[in-house]
């Protein structure tokens, strides 16, 4: 019995991130090929423990009952294809890395971050924007020429918009102060 998640799906679309191959020994695209499917058909190995399980077990049903046992999410295993070398591996769920865009409109105050100017965020991390009360997601970062840091994050009602990040403290006034009398008594004694 598979089970269903959300990684399954966004796997099954072909939404994969680039990731290690150990054919060609590098990072390169990965195209998803298929799902494995195990076996109905039992190996020899396997009859010889089902023999001894079913002689323990007078009652069949019991036997087939402990046999049919629930798989986790992390047994789900995929044919993965590299681009680069072709070679195909079966990969589980967990070791590959899927490229999941978050929506602002699945997201809940909740489940963010608290924005800050004197934050630092990444690209696509969720915030929540206090002032104009939505959630976003971080989908760019810049420097501008002035030095200072913006996120461009996307919201649901106000779209696209440019926000100031890791805004240092007032540290730099108390500098240029000091700075600003020291040039004034040099100016004086002259």
């Amino acid at each position: 019995m598979k089970v269903e998640s959300r990684k399954r799906q966004f796997i099954l679309e072909g939404k994969i991130k680039p990731g290690f191959c150990e054919g060609c020994g590098g990072i390169t695209e990965q195209t998803f090929v298929g799902e494995w499917k195990p076996s109905d058909k039992p190996k020899d190995d396997d009859l010889l423990l089902v023999g001894i399980s079913e002689k323990k077990s007078k009652d069949k049903k019991a036997a087939a009952a402990a046999s049919d046992s629930v798989v986790s999410a992390s047994d789900n295993k995929y044919w993965i294809r590299c681009s680069a070398c072709n070679q195909v591996h079966l990969l589980k769920e967990w070791q590959i890395q899927i490229d999941r865009d978050l929506s602002p409109e699945e997201l809940r105050p909740e489940d963010c971050q608290t924005y800050t100017p004197h934050g630092i965020y990444a690209k696509g991390d969720a915030v929540f924007h206090e002032a104009l009360g939505e959630v976003g997601v971080v989908r760019e970062k810049q420097a501008t020429g002035s030095g200072a840091h913006v996120i461009i994050v996307e919201f649901c009602k106000s779209g696209r918009k440019q926000l100031l990040e890791n805004v240092q403290l007032n540290q730099s006034k108390q500098k240029s102060s000091e700075s600003l009398s020291d040039i004034i008594k040099l100016k004086l004694r002259r």
